[in-house]
């Protein structure tokens, strides 16, 4: 049953588009707004184009949220499925390693900027601006580097936020499942709050005239 939710999520990573905006939505009651863990599978399965328990079977595979997410990029641009990321993975392969063994193309793990991005990402950006150049400069990115890289795509294209407000907001040190809930939070909590209010709030009455 796994290795069918698995091979799911590669094809509906493949039929979707390569590139999302905006794509943030209010999941109602279905998800609490203080359960980060819920709310972070939730919102990389709506990310991903995948089917939620596709992703919490994933999820299994990782401690670290930052991981999870690489390994669900990985997979969906590489057309591989999780188990076999899974497999690269635990055989010690970094994940730029892994990128390079499925034939990944560098310009996958940036975002287009309109300045120098400063650390942590300029020396990867430098990197990948030096191999535009000239593809025999060598670039290598540690894992540090692809989870940053990943989580500023995810964070600029899932909330429309620009890369600069992606990049200040990874600043913080914070892993993506944090990110992801405290946004969520600040725009859909206030109307989660209203929604209460509003239902205990008897219905006004018209004017009779």
């Amino acid at each position: 049953m796994k290795r069918v939710f698995l091979a799911l999520f590669v094809v509906a990573g493949l039929a979707a588009p390569t590139a999302w905006a905006g794509l943030d939505i209010d999941f109602g009651a279905t998800i609490r707004i203080g359960d980060s863990d819920d709310l972070f599978l939730s919102v990389s399965a709506r990310y991903f184009d995948a089917d939620r328990r596709s992703i919490d079977r994933v999820a299994l595979y990782y401690r670290n949220p930052d991981d999870l997410t690489v390994a669900l990029f990985v997979a969906r641009r590489s057309g591989r499925s999780a188990d076999h990321i899974h497999g690269l993975r635990t055989s010690g392969l970094s994940w730029f390693d892994i990128s390079l063994r499925l034939g990944m193309p560098m310009d996958v793990w940036f975002v287009p900027v309109k300045r120098d991005p400063g650390p942590p990402y300029g020396k990867a950006y430098g990197h990948w601006k030096n191999h535009k150049r000239d593809k025999r400069h060598a670039v290598a990115l540690t894992d540090g580097d692809v989870r940053n890289l990943v989580a500023v795509r995810m964070l600029h294209e899932y909330y429309g936020v620009s890369v600069d407000v992606a990049m200040e907001w990874r600043s913080s040190g914070h892993d993506l499942r944090v990110l992801v809930s405290n946004e969520y939070g600040k725009r859909h909590g206030h109307q989660r709050a209203d929604k209460v209010k509003s239902k205990g709030k008897p219905a006004k009455r018209g004017h009779k005239n």
